[in-house]
C-alpha cells in the first residue's frame, strides 16, 4: 500500500474535524490557517477541499469562500430514505454470501464496549457494526456508495449523540439483525435492518428538526 500523501493527510484531517464537530457547519475554511494548523502548504489543503466538497461535506460560497456544509433536514431525510434502501439490499446480501470469518467480525463488532460518555467512540462503534455487515454483501460498489453516505449521515446523529444518553435499544437491534444474517433469514435481516434505520431517523428529526 503507498504511503498517504501530502494532500490524502489534509483530506483525512480536515474530514475528521468536519465528522467530529470540531469544524462546525457554517464555518468558513481559510486556506492559509488550514495549512498553518495542520503544517502543510495550501497546495494540499486546496486538492483536499476540492474532495470534500464532491461528498458534499463543503460548499463553496461567492468570492471564493469555502464554508463546512450547513445541517439540513431535508438532506437528512434525502440521505435516510436511500440508506434504508441500500443497507436492507446490504444486510440481505450477507445473508446470503457471508463467509465464516466475516460473521466472527460481525460478532467482535457487536461486542465492542459501549462507552457510554464518549460519543464519538459510540459513532465509530456502531459505524464499524454496519461496515462489517456491507463488507460481507459482495458488491463493492455498494459498499463505496454506503461509505459516502455514512459520511453524511454521521454528521447528524454524533450531535444525537452528544445530546442523548446511550439507548439499549440500538444494541438490542444489532443483535437481532446479526443473528437474522447468521441464520441466512435475507427477508426479515432486510426488514429488520428498515425498521433500525427508520427509528435512527426518528430519533435524530427529534433533536434536528427546526421547531
Amino acid at each position: 500500500m503507498p504511503a498517504p500523501t501530502k494532500t490524502d493527510h489534509a483530506y483525512l484531517s480536515l474530514r475528521r474535524m468536519i465528522l467530529d464537530g470540531e469544524l462546525a457547519p457554517g464555518d468558513v475554511l481559510d486556506q492559509e490557517a488550514l495549512a498553518a494548523m495542520l503544517s502543510l502548504s495550501t497546495t494540499p489543503i486546496r486538492e483536499a477541499l476540492r474532495r470534500l466538497e464532491s461528498e458534499r461535506l463543503i460548499v463553496s460560497r461567492a468570492h471564493r469562500s469555502t464554508e463546512v456544509a450547513p445541517l439540513s433536514f431535508e438532506s437528512l431525510k434525502q440521505t435516510y430514505a436511500i440508506r434504508i434502501v441500500l443497507d436492507s439490499m446490504a444486510v440481505e446480501l450477507a445473508a446470503a454470501n457471508a463467509t465464516e470469518d466475516q460473521i466472527k467480525e460481525m460478532r467482535r463488532c457487536a461486542k465492542l464496549p459501549r462507552q457510554k460518555d464518549d460519543p464519538l467512540a459510540r459513532l465509530q462503534k456502531n459505524r464499524a457494526f454496519h461496515q462489517a455487515i456491507y463488507s460481507a454483501c459482495g458488491n463493492d460498489i455498494l459498499i463505496d456508495i454506503l461509505d459516502s453516505l455514512w459520511d453524511l449521515s454521521d454528521r447528524y446523529r454524533i450531535v444525537v449523540l452528544r445530546n442523548t444518553p446511550a439507548a439499549e435499544a440500538a444494541r438490542s437491534e444489532h443483535d437481532a439483525i446479526l443473528e437474522a444474517v447468521v441464520s441466512g433469514q435475507r427477508r426479515k435481516a432486510g426488514q429488520l435492518m428498515r425498521e433500525h434505520l427508520e427509528q435512527s431517523l426518528a430519533t435524530i428529526t427529534r433533536v434536528v428538526k427546526p421547531k
